[in-house]
């Protein structure tokens, strides 16, 4: 599969090539059908949070490097693990990002948005400036109805953060 990764903090964006993974237990594999480029995106590369007022926040710990961002992904189902359900194979479906540990009270209590053991994709876990990527359950898929992928993939973050507000 073709991701696009930085290799360092700051560093462009390079092209690689790597075998595309495979599910394995309640995983799905969804080929990106767009990914869309989020401000945070460009927090996440530069390694810090602008807070203002000459403010920084590191946030360079919680990753492996290389890393591909993008977590504003619409994709396809096109492979589950044997254990997977709540999807099918060729699903389109907007994918949820904010994904915690699963094991934490946070996350028990349904706040995985909240946990400390982040598995958030294209912010902490590889994420959708790829050709494919790794949801590890059907759970974290919606429906966007009849929008278009473009639009669609916004809903993940910018969507989920405006119907917070209200």
């Amino acid at each position: 599969m073709k991701s696009y990764q930085f290799r360092d903090y700051g560093q462009p964006l390079e092209a690689i090539e790597a075998p595309t993974p495979e599910p394995a237990g309640s995983e799905l594999l969804m080929r990106v059908d767009a990914c869309g480029a989020c401000h945070s995106d460009v927090h996440v590369w530069e390694g810090e949070y602008d807070m203002g007022g000459g403010r920084k926040l590191d946030v360079r710990t919680g990753r492996d490097l290389p890393f591909t961002l993008g977590h504003e992904i619409v994709g396809e189902v096109i492979a589950m693990g044997p254990d997977a359900e709540g999807a099918a194979i060729g699903d389109q479906r907007v994918i949820f990002p904010w994904i915690g540990c699963g094991a934490c009270e946070t996350c028990e209590l349904g706040k995985e948005h909240l946990c400390l053991k982040t598995r958030a994709l294209g912010t902490f876990v590889q994420g959708g400036y790829s050709d494919h990527v790794i949801v590890p359950h059907a759970r974290y898929l919606f429906d966007y109805g009849d929008v278009g992928a473009e639009l669609a993939c916004t809903y993940a973050c910018s969507g989920v953060t405006a119907f917070s507000a209200i």
